[in-house]
């Protein structure tokens, strides 16, 4: 196109312009062109804008409210990060009390003689600087196989007793005998 057929063009252009705009139509229309950002929530019905009628891609997640946007599939594994520097050492603990090194068997008093029915006592106990870990009931006479130990534990002195009854036949003796384990640094 020519440089006078555009001067012709714009001329014409700008005549229907200005006869639209002046006319009771030409202004109807200006009305109709809205300014920029003039529509907002307030202005639009509710369910007027629709999946249709908004173009794909230009929402953003923000658009939405939680929960709405399904979740995508989970992403590759991400690579180790570096090695945090590494912690004080904490404060050394109190010393403990010498563990037992040695242990001993301390035999008791062998107890009287039981007749049958009657029961036969013997106590076991530590030397000074030993603890007692345990203890135990042995028994000797001609009921030895009818003999029924009652108790065989520490007492409230610090002592091991035991008791044994003698379940035997008439004339049977029995006689109990305790032990201690002590133990020692």
């Amino acid at each position: 196109m020519s440089g006078s057929k555009i001067s012709i063009a714009l001329a014409a252009s700008a005549l229907l312009v200005s006869v639209l705009f002046a006319t009771p139509l030409g202004q109807a229309a200006s009305k109709l062109v809205l300014p920029k950002n003039s529509v907002g929530a307030a202005q639009i019905k509710k369910s007027a804008v629709t999946g249709l009628k908004v173009k794909n891609g230009t929402l953003m997640a923000a658009d939405f409210k939680a929960g709405q946007l399904p979740r995508g599939p989970q992403g590759p594994k991400g690579d180790p990060g570096p090695q945090g520097p590494k912690g004080d050492t904490g404060a050394q603990g109190l010393k403990g009390d010498p563990g037992a090194t040695k242990v001993t068997r301390r035999s008791g008093a062998p107890g009287a003689d039981a007749a049958p029915g009657d029961v036969s006592v013997s106590f076991a106990s530590c030397q000074p600087g030993e603890s007692m870990v345990g203890g135990g009931v042995t028994a000797s006479g001609t009921a030895f196989s009818k003999a029924s130990v009652i108790a065989s534990a520490p007492n409230d002195v610090g002592k091991w007793a035991v008791a044994v009854r003698n379940d035997g036949a008439g004339g049977s003796t029995l006689q109990a005998y305790s032990y201690a384990l002590c133990a020692s640094p």
